[in-house]
């Protein structure tokens, strides 16, 4: 379902704020570099933002708020974004928690690793991290959306209480997405939002981006009827 040609590779370090376009039909591959990673994505339709990744359709849709292998990732237009096409973490992907900002952080981990004291290597926000790249391709806060979290998982305890789950992706575990329109994609290498460990230390992340291959119906045979519909949406949209 992808391409073994690799056209992109890097190493995306701890606190760093990433961004591209990943093109249709390219898939994504993001690696754990070790046992405590954590990223934050937002996702956008390159060429028009203002269709963006809309969590409370994904979960709607699909009737599932846990995601993993042959779920997809869905805009507000009812159109696939993403398909989850690899998920070798056996489901960490939140889709609840949202995003980190600077009282948090401080909250999490303590106030000493301010930019004063240590310049470049101070503990990063997810909101920080995500303002800066928006602006890059014009957009502000007001295009902030609720994120897809990788490599973490809320599970949901008492009927309605938000907890991080204590499983932990492992050193070598990848999370694949294929795009199925051309997406600009932002990513945050930060601590979870509800990561209360006093560790700033997410683990490092190898983005691996594969060329692009010609999309077939027959290679979703096997997501649900829902999902399907969202595939149907969006080749109408590049006819």
């Amino acid at each position: 379902m992808r391409s073994e040609k690799i056209v992109f590779n890097e190493i995306l370090p701890t606190s760093v704020k990433w961004s591209k376009i990943i093109k249709r039909g390219q898939t994504i591959q993001l690696k754990a570099l070790g046992n405590k990673a954590s990223l934050s994505a937002m996702f956008y339709n390159a060429s028009n933002v203002s269709e963006r990744f809309n969590s409370a359709d994904t979960v709607k849709v699909q009737w599932n708020a846990f995601l993993g292998e042959e779920k997809v990732l869905l805009s507000e237009m009812g159109r696939v974004l993403f398909a989850i096409t690899k998920d070798t973490t056996d489901g960490l992907l939140d889709i609840l928690g949202g995003i980190s900002n600077d009282r948090i952080i401080k909250e999490n981990f303590g106030d000493k690793a301010t930019f004063d004291s240590c310049r470049n290597g101070y503990y990063k926000s997810d909101r920080e991290n995500f303002m800066i790249e928006l602006g890059k391709y014009g957009m502000d806060k007001k295009d902030f959306i609720q994120p897809l979290n990788l490599f973490k998982k809320v599970d949901v305890k008492e009927g309605s209480k938000l907890v991080l789950s204590q499983k932990n992706a492992k050193e070598g575990d990848v999370i694949e997405l294929t795009a199925h329109m051309d997406v600009l994609l932002f990513l945050s290498n930060t601590p979870h939002v509800m990561d209360k460990s006093g560790d700033y230390d997410s683990s490092d992340i190898e983005i691996s981006i594969f060329d692009a291959i010609e999309i077939k119906d027959e290679d979703y045979a096997h997501y649900s009827e829902e999902a399907k519909r969202g595939f149907i949406n969006t080749n109408r949209y590049f006819i």
